[in-house]
This record gives C-alpha cells, structure tokens and sequence, in this order.
C-alpha cells in the first residue's frame, strides 16, 4: 500500500511523461481509487487479524507461565530456553508465514493492476492470487527479496527505508508488467 505512489510513477514513466515525486499523489486521482483504498482496507484488516493470532499463540504457550512484568532477559531465556517459548516460536513462525502468504497474494499483482487497467478489485484480487499460484517458485522468490530488502532497510532506524521502498515500488510495477501483458 506504501509504495502504490510509486506503482503510479512507474506507469507514466513508462508511458513517456513526465516524472516528479509530485506524481506519486496522482494516484489520488485514479479512477479505481475506491478499489485501491478498499484493498488497503483489507491488508489492514490481514494485519490486525494476523496481531490477534499472535496474541493468542502467546497467551496459549508463553503467556500463563511468565508473571506480567518481566524484563528483556527473562523474556528471552524463556522463549529460547523454554518448551513453551520454542512452541511460541513454531506456532508463530507457521502463523505468520501464512498471514504473510496471504498478504502477498492479496496484493502482489492488484494494485498495479488496478492503477493500470479499468477494472474491479474482485478481478485484480484473482489476477494477483491466480498469478502467485501460477508462479510459485518465482513469487516466493520475490518474497524473499521483499522480506530481506525492508529488513535490511529497517535495521538503521528505518533510515534505510528511504532506498528500500522507491526500489520495491518501481521493481513490483517491473513484475506486474512482466506476468500481466
């Protein structure tokens, strides 16, 4: 959602206008705008759910055991050096690769498609699933790559996120064109 500005500036450079960051904001003015905010409605939604899961495995494992008020180390000795932290860590791990999956798959493709062409968010949606399930080493590739590239780009304070954005939002407009022709 952060970077579909930048989607927007991707498609008129590739068109032969003009560019400037000014152009990020033309996107507020795309006729799929609704669609584009109701997609971002849902990836919030993704978000909040995906939170709530982690509450839970928390509260299921971990959470009974530790007194409420524990410090830094004590939290990490018994989520590493615990039965129920290392199941925390297991449960969570699966939790979230799914929550992420879904993520990708809702949106990969869609807002591209939907600053592109004229067309509704259910069909961008299964545009975007139907391409990552046609693609899967490729799309889980990317994954990666997204998930290393804001890593590395958060670990300076997210100072590093000033780079790794703009490179993410111009490469997906890049794989959008290449599996939407």
């Amino acid at each position: 959602l952060a970077a579909v500005g930048l989607d927007e500036m991707s498609r008129r450079r590739e068109q032969g206008a003009g560019v400037g960051w000014a152009n990020a904001f033309d996107v507020l003015k795309a006729p799929a705008i609704g669609g584009i905010v109701a997609l971002g409605a849902i990836l919030i939604a993704v978000f909040l759910a995906w939170l709530l899961a982690a509450w839970a495995i928390y509260q299921g494992t971990l959470g009974p055991s530790l007194p409420p008020a524990v410090s830094p180390s004590q939290f990490a000795q018994a989520v590493l050096f615990t039965a129920p932290g290392q199941m925390m860590i297991v449960m969570g791990m699966g939790t979230g690769f799914v929550f992420a999956l879904l993520a990708m798959m809702l949106s990969v493709v869609s807002f591209p498609l939907l600053l592109d062409r004229d067309t509704g968010l259910d069909t961008a949606i299964a545009t975007s699933f139907r391409a990552v399930l046609a693609n899967p080493g490729p799309m889980a590739l990317w994954g990666l790559v997204v998930a290393g590239t804001l890593l590395a780009g958060s670990a300076l304070a997210f100072v590093g996120l000033m780079v790794a954005v703009p490179v993410l939002g111009h490469a997906t407009w890049h794989l959008y064109r290449k599996l939407i022709v």
